[in-house]
């Protein structure tokens, strides 16, 4: 009896996992193209005026290396603009930039609206009645440094047509620990397995993070930004492939920016995430079915986001459900004094060891795919692989406590690193003041 539901087990695992690689195909293919070159964008036959809007509560350690790396785009500094939006007058952050050219600070008027989102909204409701004649807006974080020819190759998207483009996001402190090693690979992933091939076949890309342009008339059609979920940047992916918005990501187009180096800091910036997956999904996805299913336009780019990470997620949780009931079995087979029990107990060493090693070759290739980017040493690069499977693994807890909380609060991230573009060095400042240290988590932020 013991060994048959152990045999049945095994039958049931293989069975999932055979239908998950099924699911996961198509994601394969994707990784496959992702080794090659990315699509490149013919020169634009027009240059247009942007503007970049920056919120930065509270972000004079970093704000300023992103304004000289504005300052020092290889674009006609005349056609970009920058609003630096702030709660306060008495912000640091306020004086610094009033120091550069064509940048503008302004003041948030309704603070109980929380979040990044209503931000946003505030400052592009004030621009537009201002009636500034801009072709699209950029959303850049305050600690991102933008590479010199960062909106010289995003003007070649919005010359071909795309009303949203996405730069290539790269870590500032690749070399600052295994969290924040771990939470630039997982952008790198999204960067080269994903939205390289997405491009590629024309499909829509997955927004993530800042470092992208919306086209002026999308916004104005809806009255401002109008994306206020945990995750807005995901909630815009959404919104662009429901209404038939192309959008597209460009390689050449690299931009940096700084992740958590703490994993308390990287477990609440993920379980924000979760949330705002879930809210997003709940808030389009009777529009996506309906439009997949009778709208032909751009219908693998629906099919994609229908499917979005069910396959990754039911082949993880195929796995670990797996590993954890051969554990079980494996001690309920010692307190029975069953002589099977060695077996099931080798399964579970074996089963435990496979998936351990595929994510450590997964995160290999990873950073190989990336080494013309990353600037990470040899010694990093070995405690980002081994470390990068646990990384990965608390999804699972991170997903199962995002269940039972109903409210996600934007939980705060101190910037503090300095990035020398000139030599792409890293310098991590460490401030004994409270703006540099860790906030409680009962403090709320917008960023």
């Amino acid at each position: 009896m013991y060994f048959n539901v152990f045999h049945i087990a095994n039958i049931v695992f293989y069975s999932l996992m055979s239908i998950c690689g099924i699911l996961l195909l198509q994601k394969i293919i994707y990784h496959i193209v992702g080794l090659f070159p990315s699509k490149k964008f013919e020169d634009a036959k027009n240059n247009y005026k942007y503007a970049i809007l920056i919120p930065a509560r509270n972000e004079s350690k970093v704000i300023e290396q992103l304004l000289v790396s504005i300052k020092e785009q290889n674009y006609d500094s005349n056609l970009i603009d920058t609003y630096v939006i702030v709660e306060s007058e008495n912000d640091p952050t306020c004086e610094i930039a009033r120091n550069y050219k064509n940048t503008y600070v302004f003041v948030r008027q309704h603070l109980e609206l929380k979040g990044k989102g209503h931000a946003l909204n505030e400052v592009v409701q004030h621009i537009f009645k201002l009636n500034k004649n801009y072709d699209a807006f950029f959303i850049c974080d305050a600690d991102n440094v933008l590479s010199a020819n960062f909106v010289k190759e995003m003007n070649k998207t919005y010359d071909a047509g795309y009303k949203i483009a996405l730069g290539y996001r790269n870590s500032k402190n690749w070399n600052s620990g295994w969290v924040s090693s771990c939470s630039a690979l997982t952008f790198s992933m999204v960067n080269t397995f994903h939205n390289k091939c997405r491009s590629k076949f024309n499909q829509n890309v997955i927004v993530s993070g800042t470092g992208f342009y919306i086209a002026t008339d999308i916004l104005k059609k809806l009255g401002g930004w109008k994306f206020f979920t945990l995750t807005e940047d995901y909630e815009l992916s959404m919104f662009a492939t429901v209404n038939n918005i192309k959008s597209t990501y460009n390689e050449y187009a690299e931009y940096y920016d700084e992740q958590p180096t703490k994993l308390k800091v990287s477990w609440n910036q993920r379980l924000r995430w979760v949330k705002g997956y879930s809210q997003t999904n709940k808030k389009y996805k009777k529009k996506l079915l309906k439009s997949m299913l009778f709208d032909k336009k751009n219908r693998w780019s629906k099919v994609e986001y229908t499917m979005s990470i069910l396959p990754v997620i039911s082949i993880l949780i195929t796995a670990f459900a797996y590993i954890g009931f051969t554990l079980v079995l494996a001690i309920v087979g010692s307190c029975i004094g069953s002589q099977d029990a060695y077996k099931v107990y080798r399964a579970f060493i074996v089963s435990s060891l496979s998936i351990y090693v595929f994510f450590v070759f997964y995160a290999r290739v990873m950073l190989f795919a990336e080494r013309k980017h990353i600037n990470i040493t040899s010694k990093n690069l070995i405690v980002c692989c081994i470390m990068f499977p646990f990384y990965m693994a608390m999804y699972i807890p991170i997903y199962i406590s995002s269940l039972f909380k109903k409210e996600v609060e934007w939980k705060p991230i101190v910037h503090s690193v300095q990035m020398d573009m000139s030599q792409k060095n890293i310098e991590l400042r460490i401030d004994e003041s409270k703006s540099a240290r860790q906030i409680d988590d009962d403090e709320t932020i917008f960023m």
